[in-house]
């Protein structure tokens, strides 16, 4: 059966994944109720839908979310996220979620994108796109009690209660503020407001002489007296911002018998006060990133080297081939060559930019054949970094 592969119109993309992705993602039956969906689905500001279209039906759709910032070692990229990938049981196994993403990544390409990053239903399925996969979010659970010497602590700070709509616009600049300083971490490149409105939950932030130093995005669910507290988002630029946000928790101590906390890859909340000893969890799947122009990376911040690469990319052909990876002034020059020292697939290519796998790894993966010194040089380059992607979609 012939497919076509083309960008779906609002209305459609709302029809196809009404059904699709809550049948793929979601407790069915019942589907949730048509216009609420949809008018969630409208709110969504910049995102693009694409489908395949056989026998006149959508048998797959996926959302080319709206566009994203991502601080990459540094600097600000322009990436793409995909979400909502799925599939008709009917039509699994044909190859039409494959042709879609690959539509995706012409148009990422022609949208001048660098990157994309997205929360994978099989990573395996994904890898084979070229994606390599980054750290999880963490969730780490435990009683307020132990945080009750906090109640004693005087910082001098402000706090300000919101709710999350109200407070939304203050929340994405703080977040613009604490991206400058963190790897990986991508926003949605316009604001979503109408979107926030559907985001029942609080915004504390806390304040010294003014400036915001920690936010945190929360529920307070469960029994009465016996509530848990789930923070989405426990942010902060500082320590003092961090013991503030333990200090308005410990506020809670007669209210809520179980905090949860979303923390960053690499945070170690069992040491953020004594007696923690928190249980862990993943915070949803880990997700996955791949290089969609690597021309577009030109000017990232890396350190000295100078190799040739082999690269391949099945999917972009627009990377691939021979190209010159010249570290020089703390940034990256990307050149075309003519004979390479080693060989790297995309996925190899990703990691090391996103800072995730140690080059040595990657001959066991099928990711490439740098030699020992080669391996040396790609360290060089791209020294170890972990990642933290915070945009979820």
């Amino acid at each position: 059966m012939p497919v076509e592969i083309r960008e779906l119109d609002l209305e459609e993309a709302i029809q196809g994944l009404h059904f699709l992705s809550s049948y793929a993602f979601s407790p069915t039956p019942p589907l949730p109720e048509f216009d609420s969906y949809a008018e969630r689905i409208r709110h969504r500001k910049g995102s693009r839908y694409f489908g395949a279209i056989a026998d006149g039906q959508i048998q797959a759709v996926s959302c080319a979310t709206t566009p994203l910032e991502q601080n990459l070692r540094g600097g600000l990229f322009p990436m793409g996220g995909i979400a909502n990938v799925a599939t008709h049981p009917s039509a699994r196994r044909k190859g039409y979620a494959r042709q879609m993403m690959n539509h995706i990544f012409n148009q990422f390409k022609e949208d001048g994108f660098a990157t994309s990053c997205l929360y994978p239903f099989k990573e395996a399925f994904y890898q084979r796109l070229g994606y390599a996969p980054l750290p999880q979010s963490m969730r780490i659970i435990f009683s307020p009690q132990c945080l009750s010497p906090l109640l004693k602590m005087n910082l001098n700070v402000d706090f300000d209660l919101v709710s999350f709509s109200d407070g939304y616009l203050d929340f994405r600049e703080f977040c613009q503020k604490k991206q400058k300083t963190t790897h990986g971490m991508a926003l949605f490149s316009i604001a979503q407001e109408e979107a926030a409105k559907n985001h029942e939950a609080w915004l504390l932030f806390a304040r010294q002489d003014g400036n915001t130093l920690g936010v945190m995005n929360y529920t307070l669910k469960d029994q009465i007296l016996n509530q848990t507290l789930l923070a989405y988002d426990f942010l902060f630029l500082d320590v003092v911002g961090r013991f503030a946000l333990l200090n308005w928790i410990a506020r809670h101590i007669d209210q809520a018998g179980k905090v949860i906390l979303t923390l960053s890859p690499g945070q170690s909340g069992e040491n953020y006060f004594t007696d923690i000893r928190p249980e862990y969890q993943g915070v949803f799947v880990p997700p996955m990133a791949r290089v969609i122009d690597v021309m577009a990376l030109n000017g990232l911040a890396c350190s000295k080297g100078d190799i040739c690469i082999q690269l391949i990319d099945e999917q972009c052909p627009w990377n691939h081939g021979t190209w010159r990876l010249l570290g020089q002034d703390g940034r990256l020059q990307i050149i075309p060559a003519d004979q390479s020292h080693c060989t790297l697939s995309i996925q190899g290519l990703s990691a090391l930019i996103y800072g995730v796998t140690d080059p040595g790894e990657f001959s066991l993966r099928g990711w490439g054949d740098p030699d020992p010194n080669h391996q040396g040089v790609l360290r060089s380059l791209f020294p170890p970094a972990l990642p933290y992607l915070h945009a979820m979609y």
